[in-house]
């Protein structure tokens, strides 16, 4: 009985003094507290704010961006959405179908970690001017800044259109911005670009630990893009042509290294995102086990259609483009298995695919360790080409547009007026597949066959009767594209909470 008394007599002691101590430490004042007014204050604190703004490219988690940088493939003849289970990312479908609403959750995700990206560039670039640190080095993390808030908005722009424009960090006392015409988000991309190069160093000039961080040569070939986008021929032309005769970039890497994840930072890459696997971290790229066969551990999203592979036939590409079901692969998959049940079109994309060695150990879904090429410099070669054409130089568009054909040792093409810019946005096609583009290209370029209309009404139109009528594939009998609207599909909805937070300032899209 003595014994039980003091145990509970000691336990009631132990309690008061841990209640009296817990008070004590709830009356003393918030040490080491970070807050926004006390940052930037020394140079380790700039570069985790810049190292922020990248990270906001891919966030942790699979959704956070990185699904999205597939719909430039299923908005397009392409590419499906891949794993027909309705309920399965079922807005991700209605992407693909162009069954669009403001409340798909896939164009919020976009618009919601583009601004994001936009707030913390803004702050540094309001910060860091004042920060106590060098010159050369507050030059270069405000033109990365400055080249990371651009590419946030070209994102946007090219998706939304118009949209609000913001250039200073948003505070709650801020009134409720509208959306800004497209010529000013256009407008501002090209100075943040224009900007960013003049403080940014070459590649070439970069140390192995700084690769993959912004460049000159980036900001300027982003800044091609933004002119094509806007159909300025005479500024892209000449700007690609510097960007070319500096040699900063080549097709050195054979076509089927430029996606290995043991080339990262390849002779050919521009701009990507760098992944790599952590043990603890989510520092990876979610796209190899989102694209992956679900007969191979992936999630079976956004596989190549049979129109894609049959355009394809006979290019040397092909192969490192598309794994069609039976396809020879590696020695782990020699007739690979696409769980064609679960896989509307039989097919998965080579370029993600990784070897079995070379995937995350753990949480493979978020820790793929394959970089994410947002730019090559095949790309910008037939930006160039399309602008030479535009300006009346067929010679000097044949020549990019040759140098890329090269590489893949196919015979050079020597086409003239409308079919050269046929071959021009097939060569496009073909290099630059199941990356994320097509969509994108297919409604800035000008129809060839249906004059004054964006080219992807016709691409989508003979699409769908390919697929309805004459497909005897996979996915033969799907009518994807069927509801696309010309009027309304070349651009995405305004998500509708970003119009209800603006109390009625934004307004949607037509159509929607």
């Amino acid at each position: 009985m003595k014994r039980l008394t003091l145990k509970y007599f000691l336990s009631l002691l132990f309690i008061s003094f841990v209640l009296m101590s817990c008070d004590e430490f709830l009356d003393q004042p918030v040490k080491g507290k970070q807050v926004l007014s006390n940052y930037f204050s020394n140079e380790d604190e700039c570069l985790k704010a810049l190292s922020g703004c990248y990270a906001s490219l891919s966030p942790e988690d699979w959704w956070e961006n990185d699904f999205f940088y597939l719909i430039g493939d299923i908005c397009s003849d392409d590419a499906f959405k891949g794993n027909p289970i309705e309920g399965d990312q079922r807005d991700f479908g209605n992407l693909a179908r162009f069954l669009i609403t403001p409340q798909n959750e896939w164009t919020g995700v976009k618009w919601r970690y583009s601004y994001e990206q936009i707030y913390r560039a803004n702050l540094i670039v309001k910060n860091v001017p004042e920060a106590p640190i060098s010159e050369d080095l507050k030059k270069q993390i405000i033109a990365e800044a400055k080249f990371l808030r651009a590419f946030a908005y070209f994102e946007l722009v090219k998706n939304f259109g118009g949209v609000p424009l913001l250039t200073t960090p948003l505070t709650v006392d801020d009134p409720k911005l509208p959306r800004s015409p497209v010529s000013e988000v256009w407008a501002q991309i090209e100075a943040d670009l224009q900007a960013a190069s003049t403080d940014l160093p070459e590649k070439s000039e970069q140390s192995a630990s700084e690769l993959g961080r912004a460049t000159k040569g980036a900001a300027l070939a982003y800044l091609v893009k933004a002119y094509v986008y806007q159909e300025k021929w005479s500024d892209a032309e000449p700007l690609a042509a510097q960007i070319i005769s500096t040699t900063e970039y080549n097709l050195n890497d054979p076509f089927t290294m430029v996606w290995n994840v043991n080339n990262p930072n390849g002779s050919g890459s521009i701009f990507e995102i760098q992944n790599n696997y952590h043990e603890l971290y989510d520092a990876g790229n979610a796209l190899p086990s989102i694209t992956r066969s679900r007969a191979d551990g992936g999630w079976g999203f956004c596989t190549p259609s049979s129109d894609l592979d049959i355009f394809m036939t006979g290019d040397p590409r092909r192969n490192a483009t598309i794994i069609k079901e039976g396809d020879y692969v590696d020695d782990e998959h020699p007739a690979y298995d696409t769980s064609l049940s679960e896989n509307e079109t039989g097919r998965t994309n080579r370029k993600y695919y990784l070897p079995i060695a070379d995937r995350a150990e753990v949480d493979e879904h978020k820790r793929a360790p394959l970089n994410q090429i947002l730019f090559r410099y095949a790309d910008l070669l037939l930006l160039h080409a399309e602008a030479a054409w535009h300006n009346g130089s067929s010679s000097a568009a044949l020549l990019s547009v040759n140098e890329v054909r090269n590489r893949v040792a196919l015979s050079p093409l020597a086409s003239v007026g409308d079919q050269l810019l046929t071959d021009i946005y097939n060569e496009r096609r073909m290099e630059l597949a199941m990356e994320g583009h097509r969509y994108y290209d297919l409604k800035r370029q000008a129809g060839i066959l249906q004059s004054g209309f964006p080219r992807i009404k016709e691409v989508m139109e003979a699409f769908v009767d390919y697929n309805m009528n004459s497909n005897t594939d996979y996915d033969a009998g799907n009518n994807k594209g069927a509801l696309f609207d010309v009027s309304v599909h070349t651009l995405f909805p305004i998500p509708q909470n970003e119009i209800d937070l603006s109390e009625g300032a934004i307004i949607q899209n037509s159509g929607y």
